[in-house]
């Protein structure tokens, strides 16, 4: 500390290994600066004419402070420096006040040295161009402006680069050169001292890491140094791998030579390796190491690509695969089910003597020299069905029979198409009996019946065909050429069967799908309607409905049929329907040439303003019109109250929500769930004591403001009550890891009068868990958990964030030393896995990491394991099967410097491998995510802190942390 300029006068100055600190001193400000410990220094001191100097070793943890130079440092301060310690504030930490010895004092200044471990100021993170620093606030200050400065460093002096003021306990500085010492200084709002911190930046990747040559013994490579040219020696990780590619051995290489080129000889013959190559930026006793790039070296030449089935009979299959190159490969091993088929040389290979539609696991495997396993992959293989027998012709009612393969049937399906004997297909379609009916063939004409055997909808056989001589049926209609030869419609000569009605207007230009049908609906209902006094009791179908040839025009085609007759369908003769239609003189009907004519208004185009709601189209009901919902949209009207019945409310997936005085309502379209499902699906409202209501076409759900009813979530603040129903949608059958549930929040917020608005939505918020490890039964160390926005680890999430099941989360485990010096320990991590509970031996598991080994495919390191006081690793969003709050448990390992901790063995068959050192306890460190059965290897047996960070699901599945910490 000095005031009144007092070096200046005193022509003075101070360096610290050599480098000058004078310009680094707050006026009248107790000015710290950080430093290595159990390091060497240097401290030089020139004051009044004269220089001074000190060597010093500061080591706390073993209560040492090693100081040579004269003269000797005192101990205690005297009254000028006591007047001036007197002066911070009760909440001010002095930086020195451990082990404190004085170099110099007088009434204008002083010089000491101590230690700390409560230092208000730290490191939070950086980047090649980026030092976050945070700081613990003066809660006596009466301002809330903080100043910070940062210096770069120079081999003798530090440079001022800017300074600035913040209301923030925190600071980030950009822009910044990456592999760069600098200084940041910071003045805490209403305190009385200054306090620095020193750190590097990380350095940039290396460039261009690529191969150059390689063969059975070496492998050379070849890098560019990184974008800036700043680096101090680069890492290269040598990664040894298995035929699972899983990693056996991991050698760490330091190059300090400036070549760029490294040659890796003496290889065993079959090794298959890849590389990772890290910058590495040394300052004093400070290293940071950038991402590692990585190379797949030779491993690439021997792995097996594009495994798969390229063809199949009823009773084999055959496989093909590819690789690279395959001068290092003696042999192909073949599986079939579980159990060894056969080797061969070839890249192709056909099985035999199967069962038809079955399906079974295959696997290839590549070998080198004395069965050494270089690749494996595996397929899902299948065979077909046997195809039909017996195909025949019955003419005494114009019907083809055939006799399955197999009786069981269940899975069996049936693909025909009927052509005539020039080749043009008639019609075509897939059925589920063993006959087709084939009524309105022309007698004597010769016709042609292909009939393939299918299973499970997707493989065919090849086809029987059936040449037969057609016999006329009792229907008597004639059916006409159908276009394409998978065409599945039928198409009729109305002329002799069906009726035609010609309407004047033309077709909504967005009508599908649910409209269409519903259209469908009011046409046959109309015709059905016209001929309910026909003499003959009829059954009206609607064939289709199409643009006539007058594009304002619409055809609508149709056949009736005789009601009395269940068992088959039997066409009422036309001509006499056109009679009695004729007969009837019918307002706005007439019938010419054999066609009905429709001759009212086009009611949706005589109204000068759109009649029907937003998201429906007006349809013409001959004589009227009715709304209904576009495509996507349903009509809620029916579950809404008070029930309206004029018009539909036509909502986007049917999703709708009312917050009534007494009643809150909401739905969805049941159709809309299913397809984003994609198959048959569970509803659970909230915890599930009420059941969902269900009609034909929603799920919705009508519960009070009473949260023991139904489970209503509920929360208050000084103006609102919020009011929170959630509908969880899962697959009945599916595994205990889905990525496809769904869950949808309805919300309600009233103020404290009355109703204020509606919501469908979500909302999350993580924080940080926190823990701590016991250092050798005296310190204590901080073991922190924290998830990220993205790979650059910058910004941790704090606010409200919305998440999908594609997205990838982004975690870091860190041990936090809280400046006990324990800078030689490293941190771990060794197993992951997620329950639904805090309880870390719940019966449903899912392990995703073990034995610092990954067990699941989305699962990737960001960092190397083992190496730092930080590990972290990324993890691709899922669910698991109650859709309660998920946590994460990970165990790890607090390793001392005598322990190798990134020597991690990843098998195919999992072994248990151990890294604890004997300086400290197993540590368990719980998060938010994959399944782990109940007969898994349990976590071990050790007292550990467990901190929590749990996971709600809404529809983009946003995540809620909900902090604990028990022992």
């Amino acid at each position: 500390m000095s005031k009144d300029d007092a070096p200046e006068r005193q022509n003075g100055n101070l360096w610290l290994n050599g480098t000058t600190l004078k310009s680094i001193r707050g006026e009248g400000k107790v000015t710290s600066l950080t430093i290595y410990p159990a390091v060497e220094n240097k401290l030089t001191l020139m004051y009044g004419g004269s220089i001074l100097a000190w060597t010093l070793t500061i080591t706390p943890s073993k209560r040492l402070n090693k100081i040579k130079g004269v003269p000797k440092p005192l101990e205690h301060p005297t009254n000028a420096t006591k007047s001036f310690l007197d002066s911070l504030s009760p909440t001010e930490v002095f930086a020195c006040e451990n082990g404190t010895v004085f170099f110099h004092q007088d009434e204008h200044f002083f010089l000491a040295v101590g230690h700390t471990v409560r230092l208000p100021i730290k490191l939070e993170s950086r980047s090649p161009s980026m030092l976050l620093v945070s700081w613990v606030e003066n809660s006596l200050a009466t301002s809330d402006s903080h100043t910070v400065t940062l210096y770069r460093s120079e081999p003798d002096y530090y440079t001022i680069l800017g300074m600035d003021s913040t209301v923030h306990n925190h600071y980030d500085f950009t822009s910044l050169d990456s592999c760069s010492p600098y200084m940041t200084c910071v003045e805490i709002a209403g305190s009385h001292s200054v306090i620095c911190l020193s750190a590097i930046t990380d350095p940039d990747i290396p460039k261009d890491f690529d191969v150059t040559s390689w063969n059975s013994s070496s492998i050379s490579l070849t890098w560019d140094c990184p974008e800036n040219l700043k680096y101090s020696l680069f890492l290269l990780t040598t990664f040894y791998l298995n035929g699972t590619d899983h990693i056996t051995e991991e050698v760490r290489l330091w190059l300090t030579e400036d070549s760029f080129v490294f040659t890796l000889s003496d290889l065993q013959p079959c090794s298959r390796i890849k590389f990772g190559l890290q910058t590495v930026c040394q300052s004093g006793m400070e290293s940071r190491y950038s991402k590692m790039v990585p190379n797949d070296g030779n491993s690439v030449h021997s792995r097996i690509w594009a495994l798969r089935q390229t063809s199949f009979g009823p009773d084999n299959y055959t496989m093909r695969w590819e690789v690279k190159n395959t001068s290092s490969i003696s042999k192909f091993r073949v599986y079939h089910d579980g159990e060894l088929h056969g080797t061969t040389l070839m890249t192709n290979y056909t099985i035999g003597g199967l069962l038809s539609c079955q399906q079974y696991p295959a696997m290839v495997e590549a070998l080198c020299g004395d069965d050494v396993l270089m690749s494996a992959k595996t397929v899902t293989a299948h065979t077909g069905p046997q195809g039909v027998s017996e195909l025949r012709y019955r003419s005494n009612d114009s019907t083809a029979q055939w006799t399955p393969s197999t009786s069981q049937q269940s899975a069996l399906a049936f693909l025909y198409e009927l052509s005539s004997e020039n080749g043009t297909a008639i019609q075509s379609s897939r059925v589920t009996d063993t006959e087709l009916r084939l009524p309105g063939l022309d007698e004597g004409k010769t016709y042609i019946l292909d009939v393939w055997e299918e299973c499970d909808g997707e493989w065919a056989s090849e086809p029987s065909q059936l040449c037969f001589a057609g016999a006329n049926s009792s229907l008597g209609f004639i059916m006409r050429a159908g276009g394409p030869a998978h065409d599945l419609e039928l198409q009729f000569d109305f002329s002799s069967m069906g009726l035609t009605m010609v309407v004047p207007w033309s077709l909504p230009e967005d009508l599908q799908d649910e409209p269409r049908t519903k259209m469908g609906k009011i046409f046959k209902d109309k015709l059905q309607e016209l001929l309910k006094d026909f003499d003959q009791p009829a059954r009206v179908e609607l064939a289709t409905f199409e643009l006539a040839e007058d594009p304002d025009k619409t055809e609508i085609l149709f056949m009736s049929f005789d009601a009395s007759k269940t068992e088959e369908d039997v066409p009422l003769p036309v001509e006499d329907q056109l009679d009695y239609i004729r007969y009837m003189n019918a307002t706005y009907i007439t019938v010419t040439d054999g066609v009905i004519h429709w001759n009212g208004h086009d009611m949706c185009a005589s109204f000068k303003h759109t009649v029907c709601p937003r998201n429906s189209l007006c349809i013409n009901t001959l004589g009227s019109f009715t709304c209904v919902c576009q495509h996507g949209h349903y009509d809620v009207s029916l579950v809404i109250e008070p029930r309206l019945a004029s018009n539909p409310i036509c909502n986007e997936k049917g999703l709708f929500s009312q917050c009534l005085e007494k009643l809150m309502t909401g739905g969805i379209a049941k159709s809309y769930l299913t397809s984003y499902i994609g198959g048959k699906i569970d509803v659970m409202l909230n915890d599930g004591r009420c059941t969902v209501d269900e009609s034909e076409m929603f799920y919705y759900f009508r519960t009070s403001r009473k949260s023991s009813e139904c489970g209503t979530g509920r929360r208050v603040n000084k103006t609102h009550i919020e009011y929170q129903n959630t509908l969880t949608v899962t697959l009945t059958k599916e595994h205990t890891i889905s990525r496809r549930d769904l869950k949808v929040v309805w919300k309600c917020v009233y103020p404290r009068n009355y109703v204020r608005n509606a919501l469908v939505g979500m909302d999350m918020e993580w924080l940080s868990s926190y823990s701590l490890v016991e250092f050798n039964s005296s310190l204590q160390l901080s073991l922190t958990m924290s998830l990220y926005s993205d790979v650059s680890y910058s910004n941790s999430y704090t606010d409200i964030i919305s998440l999908e099941l594609e997205d990838i989360l982004f975690f870091q485990v860190a041990l936090q030393t809280n400046n006990t010096y324990a800078s030689d320990v490293l941190l771990q991590v060794e197993l992951c896995w997620a329950t639904e509970s805090t309880d870390p031996q719940d019966t449903v598991q899912g392990v995703f990491l073990q034995d610092g080994c990954s067990v699941d495919d989305t699962f990737h390191w960001l960092s190397v394991n083992g190496l730092e006081q930080t590990s972290r690793f990324s993890l691709q969003m899922f669910t698991m099967p109650k859709g309660l709050h998920l946590y994460i448990h990970c165990l790890a390992n607090v390793c001392g410097p005598d322990k190798d901790c990134t020597k991690v063995k990843c098998w195919f068959k999992v072994e248990i491998h151990s890294c604890r050192a004997t300086v400290a306890q197993e540590e368990g460190v719980v998060l938010p995510t994959t399944r782990r059965s109940t007969n898994s290897i349990p976590p071990p047996a050790s007292t550990h802190a467990v901190v929590s960070l749990g996971k709600t699901l809404n529809p983009n599945l946003p995540l809620t942390a909900l902090p604990t910490v028990h022992e």
